[in-house]
């Protein structure tokens, strides 16, 4: 099991986070160390068939919030291919500017992550979660993550998040639609973007990650190629006192 103190969560949500990382070969024995933990907010993700470790979290108040998958794209040229016999808006793109990237941050306040496990617990602010994608977004552009604006009609409807890893792996770590567009069926556009712009990249793969929470990306990006690769189990406990 990997033990993260998650500091950054202190800046984030004004409490000490900790996060834990079960291994496939972990068994009962890390529970232990789990319930020992005396941080504020407390955080387990477990891979799939942990049902003991599982059921002893949530008789020791953990509560189950989601599912994280693990999605990969090879961007073979059968898949992007088929990506064109997809009906779709016909939408652009283009990298943002500073007035953008505040635009952005305000849209954030309105609500758009509203999937999100910190938007959802009732113990946190609501207006935790934009600020705490806010500080990851600047976090990942100061090493060099570049950040896009979807256009309809040369306005900005949504925006991507593209970071490089090593191998030629791209990461669009994060995406959304802005108010107001959330249900003119331009999510698809959206992550064929997304795609479109890794390959101009040279990236060879594509890998990210989508909750449970959120079923319609789920399926666009079912549509487009993806492959579930991976399934985390995320639950959670507050310690007060």
């Amino acid at each position: 099991m990997k033990t993260i103190d998650a500091v950054w969560e202190k800046r984030n949500l004004g409490v000490e986070t900790v996060e834990f990382i079960v291994d496939y070969n972990d068994d009962e024995s890390v529970l232990a160390e789990i319930l020992n933990a005396e941080k504020q907010y407390n955080v387990v993700k477990l891979p799939v068939n942990k049902s003991e470790l599982m059921a002893l979290l949530q008789d020791n108040g953990y509560r189950f919030v989601e599912c994280m998958l693990s999605i990969q794209h090879d961007l073979s040229e059968a898949k992007i291919a088929a990506t064109k016999r997809l009906r779709m808006f016909n939408l652009d793109y283009s990298l943002m500017d500073e007035p953008d990237i505040d635009d952005l941050f305000q849209e954030m306040k309105k609500g758009m992550f509203s999937t999100d496990r910190i938007y959802n617990d009732p113990r946190f602010p609501k207006e935790a979660a934009a600020e705490r994608y806010k500080n990851w977004i600047n976090d990942e552009r100061e090493k060099g993550a570049a950040i896009y604006k979807l256009l309809f009609r040369c306005s900005a409807v949504g925006f991507f998040i593209i970071k490089k890893l090593d191998g030629g792996i791209s990461n669009p770590f994060l995406v959304g639609l802005y108010d107001g567009y959330q249900d003119k069926g331009f999510g698809l556009s959206l992550a064929k973007n997304i795609l479109c712009e890794c390959l101009k990249q040279g990236a060879r793969k594509v890998i990210g990650s989508v909750s449970s929470n959120n079923p319609a990306i789920i399926r666009l990006d079912e549509m487009l190629g993806y492959e579930i690769r991976d399934i985390e189990y995320v639950f959670v406990k507050h310690r007060t006192g």
